[in-house]
C-alpha cells in the first residue's frame, strides 16, 4: 500500500528544500550576472538556470533513486575515494566555504547599510548569532520541515515576491550592452557562474535530509520517498526558477544605480535602497537573512548527518557544534577573498558532482558501472585539473598545457566535458561486447 503525505506537508516540503537551496550565492550572483551580460542576459540565464536549477533537481532525482546520500550515489568508487571525496565535497558545502559564506552576504547585505562603522567585531558578533541560531535549528533534523518548511519559508517567499515584482513594475533603467565575456559567449559564461550556486554540490547532500525528514513524517517505502522527493524537489526548482529570473533582469536594469558593484550583494543593495528608500533596505535585510539562514541550517544537517555516519563515537549534537564552531572562523573573511579562494576548488568538484549526478540516473543502464564509474571520473578529474592549473600565474606550466588547448571547451573551462562523454560510451561499448570472465564483476 501505498504511504501519502498530505498537500500540507508537501507543499511544506517543497517549500524547505527551495529554502535550503535558495542561499547566498543564489542572491548574490543573478544580479551580477544580469548586469554584465545586459541584452544578452536571457541567454546567460539559461545556462545559469540548467546549472542552478536543472541539476539540483536532477541530482535530487539521482539521490532518490538510489535511495540514500552521497555515499550510495558513487557506491561504484573505491570506499576511500567515497570517503575523501565525499568528506571535500561535504566540508567545502558545509564548514568551509558555503555556509560561512550564507553570514558573510547576511551581514554584508543585511546589516552593514544599519552600522555606520562597520568592523570585524560587528561582523564577529553577527557571525555567532547567526551560527547560534543555525545550530538550534539543525540539532533536530528531522524537525526541519515545522521549523524551515512551515514557519521560516512562507514569510521569505512574501518577501521575495515583494523584491522580484519590483524591478519589472519599476524598473530603474534598461539592458545596456553585454560587458566582457559576455559579449561572445553568455550562454557558457552563465552556465559557469551557476557552478558558484553550488547547488549541484547540494543537491547530493540535501537528498538524504529530504529522505530523513520524509521518513519523520512516515514515509518508508521505497517508492514513496522516491515519488515525494521528485515532488519536493520540482516545488522547490520552480521557486529558484522564478527568483533567478527577476534577479536577473534586476542586475539587467541596474547599471544607472548601481554603475561599478564589487559583487552583486552591493547592487541588490542599492537597488532596495534606491526603490524603496531605507524600508528598501530593510526588506532585503530581511530576504537575505532568512534566505542565508534557511541555507545554513540545511547545509550544516547535512554535513553534520554525513560525518555522524562515519564517526559512530561522536555524537551529531557535537558534531553540530564543531562545523558551527568552525562557520563561525571562516565567516570573518572577507566575501570576495573567500570566494576567490575556493574558486579553484569548485572547478574540480563540480564537473565531478555533475559526473555523478548523470551517472546515477543511468546506472541501472550501465552493462559495467563500476568500469564507467571510474573510468569517467578519473577523466574529469584530470581535466578538471589542468583547466585550474590553466588559471594560475606560473608562466612555466603553459607549454605542459598547450597541448590540451585543442580539445573543445579549454578556453571556457569545459575541457572535461568531451573526453569525458567519449570514455563514457567507450566503456558503455566494452561492457557490452566484453563480458567479466567470471559472475562476479570487475571494472
Amino acid at each position: 500500500m501505498k504511504q501519502k503525505l498530505s498537500i500540507q506537508n508537501i507543499v511544506g516540503m517543497g517549500f524547505m528544500v527551495f529554502a535550503m537551496f535558495l542561499g547566498a550565492g543564489n542572491l548574490i550572483f543573478p544580479p551580477m550576472v544580469g548586469q554584465l551580460a545586459g541584452e544578452d542576459m536571457w541567454y546567460a540565464a539559461a545556462g545559469f538556470l540548467l546549472t542552478g536549477v536543472g541539476l539540483p533537481l536532477l541530482g535530487i532525482v539521482a539521490i532518490s533513486r538510489v535511495g540514500g546520500g552521497f555515499n550510495e550515489i558513487s557506491g561504484e568508487m573505491p570506499k576511500s575515494i567515497i570517503v575523501a571525496l565525499g568528506s571535500c565535497i561535504y566540508l567545502i558545502i558545509g564548514p568551509l566555504y558555503a555556509v560561512p559564506r550564507t553570514a558573510l552576504v547576511s551581514y554584508e547585505v543585511g546589516l552593514t547599510p544599519f552600522l555606520s562603522e562597520p568592523s570585524a567585531f560587528t561582523r564577529f558578533i553577527f557571525s555567532l548569532i547567526f551560527f547560534s541560531i543555525s545550530w538550534y535549528l539543525s540539532i533536530r533534523p528531522g524537525k526541519l520541515l515545522e521549523s524551515v518548511g512551515k514557519l521560516i519559508t512562507p514569510a521569505l517567499i512574501v518577501l521575495l515576491v515583494i523584491l522580484g515584482i519590483s524591478p519589472i513594475i519599476s524598473p530603474l533603467g534598461t539592458p545596456g550592452q553585454a560587458i566582457g565575456t559576455y559579449t561572445e559567449t553568455p550562454f557558457i559564461k552563465g552556465f559557469l557562474e551557476g557552478y558558484m550556486t553550488m547547488d549541484a554540490l547540494a543537491a547530493l547532500m540535501f537528498g538524504i535530509v529530504i529522505i530523513t525528514n520524509l521518513k519523520s513524517h512516515g514515509i518508508k517505502e521505497k517508492s514513496s520517498l522516491f515519488h515525494y522527493s521528485i515532488t519536493t524537489g520540482i516545488i522547490a526548482a520552480i521557486g529558484l526558477a522564478l527568483v533567478y529570473v527577476s534577479l536577473f533582469y534586476l542586475g539587467a536594469t541596474s547599471r544607472d544605480v548601481a554603475p561599478d558593484p564589487g559583487n552583486g550583494g552591493q547592487i541588490l543593495t542599492i537597488y532596495a535602497e534606491t526603490l524603496f528608500g531605507t524600508t528598501g533596505t530593510a526588506l532585503l535585510a530581511a530576504v537575505v537573512a532568512l534566505a542565508c539562514l534557511t541555507t545554513a541550517i540545511g547545509c550544516i544537517t547535512a554535513c553534520s548527518e554525513y560525518f555522524d555516519e562515519m564517526f559512530k563515537n561522536v555524537s551529531y549534537k557535537t558534531i553540530v557544534t564543531i562545523i558551527s564552531l568552525i562557520c563561525i572562523f571562516f565567516a570573518n573573511m572577507g566575501l570576495n577573498e573567500i570566494i576567490d579562494l575556493f574558486i579553484p576548488v569548485l572547478l574540480i568538484l563540480y564537473p565531478i558532482s555533475i559526473s555523478l549526478i548523470f551517472l546515477g540516473l543511468i546506472r541501472d543502464w550501465l552493462p559495467r558501472p563500476v568500469l564507467t564509474y571510474r573510468a569517467t571520473l578519473i577523466t574529469i578529474f584530470t581535466l578538471s585539473i589542468i583547466d585550474v592549473l590553466r588559471i594560475t600565474d606560473y608562466a612555466e606550466l603553459q607549454p605542459f598545457l598547450q597541448p590540451f588547448s585543442i580539445i573543445p571547451g579549454y578556453e571556457v573551462h569545459m575541457v572535461w566535458l568531451l573526453p569525458s562523454v567519449v570514455v563514457l560510451f567507450i566503456t558503455i561499448l566494452l561492457g557490452l561486447f566484453i563480458r567479466p570472465a567470471s559472475n562476479c564483476q570487475t571494472p
